[in-house]
């Protein structure tokens, strides 16, 4: 066994594969063919008690990207705006992405405002609400946290550890050709008991532990629904259970997207008994959201200082409270102004025309969507980190 595949590979179990006779009857006879009485799923490897015996290049790397992470969480939280929201919304799109799912940063942000708006929108900002609540978290990872938060990416209060075969790839009508075939259902439980004895390991490196129990868990595949977005949902979450990101997020996703084959191949990688490669793809994507997030800082408080050189209104108005509340909403109606800055509607209107005029907003949406404003100079700032655009332009 080389240096990189430190663990076993995955194995392999003989499962029956029932389908119901008439339902056969419905397939192409062409697929039916291909659909065989058993089928081979994956048997995870336990890693409770497993250890990771990092190349001293990597172990440096990681203990020097630990330091980055955390002095860029203090300076982050020092901002007299709300950076962790900014890029929490940016996380939440990139992550969506990685799942095909996407929709305007503008949609998305009007999805927190009102219903009337595309589904994906709605689907991306149930992501960013569960996001919000799982970082905020304290309790130990557990399969009843895993629930809750997989409930709240898909908005089903219903759902709950798969009690059927799911697979990856292939046909809709059976896992025979997918391209992975996570563990069968008798076995979820017990894989999940196991992770959740690793994630309270406290000798493991706080970005080792966080790639491993990300990848892990995408080889179990406890869910029917909402696996991707949930694993990197946890990543997150360890990454502030273990102190490297304690008050801001991110946006590791746009990392993982800029590299989306690389971070398939560490999936796989880590499939054959490879977890460095998984690690290592991990701290490439959390290099790259840091030089977006810090660019991303300090085109925000750019933004901030231009439009408060604008503004002519007295020091107490609220309108000097606006901006901070954009970077946390970058799309409000009245009613949001009203609300937030706790003046009268009347109030935030004639706001939210001083703000227009200065152009700070501008008027968006239709008469039966519903009348928004959205600051565009943050939307391209969100447009940017969502597509790692951001990497392509002279630092600020």
């Amino acid at each position: 066994m080389d240096n990189a595949s430190q663990w076993p590979p995955l194995a392999y179990e003989t499962l029956p594969w029932k389908r119901d006779a008439q339902e056969l009857e419905l397939v192409p006879k062409s697929r039916r063919r291909k659909i065989l009485p058993t089928y081979e799923a994956a048997i995870p490897l336990q890693i409770a008690c497993r250890d990771v015996n990092l190349p001293p290049g990597l172990a440096r790397r990681l203990s020097e990207l630990e330091v980055s992470l955390a002095r860029f969480d203090a300076l982050g939280a020092a901002r007299g705006f709300d950076l962790p929201a900014l890029l929490l919304r940016s996380e939440s799109s990139s992550s969506s992405q990685i799942e095909n799912l996407t929709s305007s940063i503008r949609n998305v942000a009007m999805a927190e405002l009102s219903s009337n708006v595309p589904h994906n929108a709605r689907l991306i900002a149930n992501n960013l609400d569960a996001m919000r609540t799982a970082l905020a978290l304290d309790d130990e990872l557990t399969a009843d946290t895993m629930i809750k938060v997989q409930r709240m990416l898909i908005g089903d209060d219903e759902s709950g550890i798969r009690d059927v075969q799911v697979w990856i790839g292939g046909t809709p009508y059976s896992p025979h050709g997918a391209v992975y075939v996570p563990p069968g259902v008798q076995r979820v439980d017990g894989c999940l008991d196991d992770l959740c004895a690793y994630a309270r390991r406290d000798d493991v490196p706080p970005i080792v532990k966080a790639a491993i129990v990300h990848a892990q868990f995408e080889t179990i595949h406890p869910f029917v629904d909402g696996n991707g977005r949930t694993g990197r949902t946890l990543l997150h979450n360890m990454l502030r259970r273990e102190g490297v990101l304690g008050q801001t997020t991110l946006p590791v996703s746009a990392g993982l997207l800029h590299g989306i084959e690389a971070y398939l191949a560490a999936l796989n990688s880590y499939h054959e008994g490879n977890p460095l490669a998984i690690i290592e793809c991990v701290a490439d994507a959390l290099e790259v959201a840091l030089v977006l997030g810090h660019r991303a800082s300090v085109e925000i408080a750019t933004i901030i200082e231009s439009w408060r050189s604008q503004i002519v209104e007295r020091s107490g108005s609220a309108i000097h409270r606006l901006p901070e509340l954009l970077v946390e909403q970058p799309v409000v109606n009245a009613s949001f102004v009203a609300d937030r800055l706790s003046i009268t509607p009347r109030a935030a209107n004639d706001l939210i025309d001083r703000a227009v005029g200065y152009e700070i907003l501008r008027r968006v949406g239709t008469a039966r969507r519903g009348v928004f404003y959205q600051a565009d100079a943050l939307i391209d700032v969100l447009d940017d980190l969502s597509s790692a655009k951001g990497l392509y332009r002279p630092a600020p």
